[in-house]
């Protein structure tokens, strides 16, 4: 058996910066824009207020900057809370099969790459090499997904392990360790989603994958095969259904699984996209409108239904993952944004008129799977016509990937309430040429409030 804990610990402790393709490291800072102006916009969201306050009764040694006081705590704790607030706007940039995100580990990396006064390029290699062990663990651990674990978290937590292994430049062995600490602390469940408990668990595993880094930088160790043995992470999350799992380390950065990041337009479930998009479109176009409209069916296949589960939402949360009211903000809102999920738009009655019109019809016979598939969407007019939708992906999807430029405006959208416009321009230009950084500290110091 090819032993995968160490061959990922390898890779990590001995790639370098100048070792990585320069599209993939550009497209990188793509996403650090995007997740950090989740992490500055995520303090308002429902759920981080209490967040916020058990970080601060934690206390904690000021290391790291927790977004949501603007105050240093822990780096432990700063990464729970700023990555909670990312999860919070539901925003995530996501990649799939894999089902991981770039969410889970910018977190982190910022966390610990502040209190370490990282430079770009460190923050940069420590984030390609996270994202390639988490997405590989993904892609060989799917059947956990079907099982009910929230992969995003549970895989994550070995990234941000990975992450901060890379930010202490610990050895091989050191790294080893902190992977195998991170595995016994993975977790996660699909159930969540639309709950508070959806949004922290992006926190805990920037927590404990940091923690498991620190422990290892300390001498603590753990099961060395943690991933593969018999009893360990792979099997177990599985049940015994790991797929092609030599291929994490034969297929590792061919190519580097960063390129397959999407990022989101709407802050809402990923799987709500394409779907929000075509009904924008077919209104800005003028063939739709919400006086014409008799109804709508979705046909989803049967993995749709167990993470968008919530037709008619009592939350902002539910709102995220509800399909009709996706559908009615698509209609109703100028914009798709934050507050078309809040609670006045929840109970507000042209939102529930419309909510009532859509309906879900889920497909056996297309199958189980979160990708690979494309919803059928049907808006039956009061004239008797129908209009049909086949979207087969959203803007900012692989392999058609949003460029630095095109996403600013999307940070602003996270920002322009929080920061002054000098602070916004700041860390636009940090970002942009973040290789360049010498400290990412400067940049934490800009998004500060």
């Amino acid at each position: 058996m090819t032993p995968i804990t160490r061959e990922i610990a390898k890779r990590i402790a001995t790639t370098r910066y100048e070792d990585l393709p320069a599209e993939v490291t550009g497209y990188s800072k793509t996403l650090a824009m995007s997740a950090l102006g989740a992490m500055v916009a995520g303090p308002e969201c429902v759920g981080s207020d209490i967040v916020t306050r058990y970080v601060r009764r934690a206390g904690g040694t000021p290391e790291a900057t927790d977004l949501g006081r603007g105050q240093k705590t822990s780096v432990e704790a700063a990464a729970l809370a700023n990555a909670t607030y990312a999860h919070a706007t539901e925003y995530e940039d996501d990649s799939f099969p894999e089902a991981v995100s770039s969410y889970t580990l910018f977190p982190a990396i910022f966390a610990l790459g502040e209190h370490l006064h990282s430079d770009g390029r460190a923050v940069v290699e420590a984030f390609v090499l996270a994202y390639e062990t988490q997405a590989r663990i993904g892609l060989a651990c799917r059947e956990a997904r079907r099982l009910g674990y929230m992969v995003l978290c549970l895989a994550g937590s070995i990234g941000c392990a990975a992450a901060g292994a890379k930010l202490l430049k610990l050895d091989e062995r050191a790294t080893t360790n902190a992977l195998s600490i991170a595995a016994s602390q993975g977790s996660g469940l699909g159930y969540q989603t639309g709950s508070m408990a959806h949004i922290v668990e992006m926190g805990f595993a920037a927590r404990n994958g940091l923690t498991a880094a620190l422990l290892a930088a300390d001498g603590f160790t753990g099961q060395p095969d943690i991933l593969e043995a018999p009893r360990g992470l792979f099997n177990i999350i599985t049940a015994g259904k790991a797929e092609n799992v030599d291929g994490i380390v034969s297929d590792w950065g061919r190519p580097y699984r960063v390129l397959e990041v999407g990022i989101k337009q709407y802050p809402c479930c990923y799987h709500l996209q394409r779907i929000i998009e075509s009904t924008v479109a077919l209104r800005d176009a003028g063939m739709l409108t919400v006086d014409n409209i008799e109804d709508v069916q979705v046909e989803v296949n049967a993995f749709f239904p167990t993470v968008v589960q919530h037709p008619e939402p009592h939350d902002e949360i539910q709102a995220q993952f509800s399909l009709p009211h996706a559908v009615a903000a698509a209609m109703l809102e100028p914009r798709v944004l934050p507050s078309s999920f809040s609670r006045a738009k929840i109970e507000a009655p042209e939102f529930k008129r419309l909510r009532a019109k859509v309906r879900m019809l889920v497909r056996e016979d297309w199958g189980w799977t979160p990708t690979g598939w494309t919803p059928r969407i049907a808006y039956r007019l009061r004239d008797g016509s129908v209009l049909v939708e086949e979207p087969k992906r959203s803007k900012g999807q692989p392999p058609e990937l949003l460029g630095f430029d095109a996403c600013v405006e999307k940070y602003r959208g996270c920002v322009d309430k929080v920061l002054a416009e000098k602070k916004i321009a700041a860390s636009v230009d940090i970002l942009r040429s973040l290789e360049s950084c010498d400290d990412v500290a400067k940049l934490m110091q800009a998004v500060s409030i």
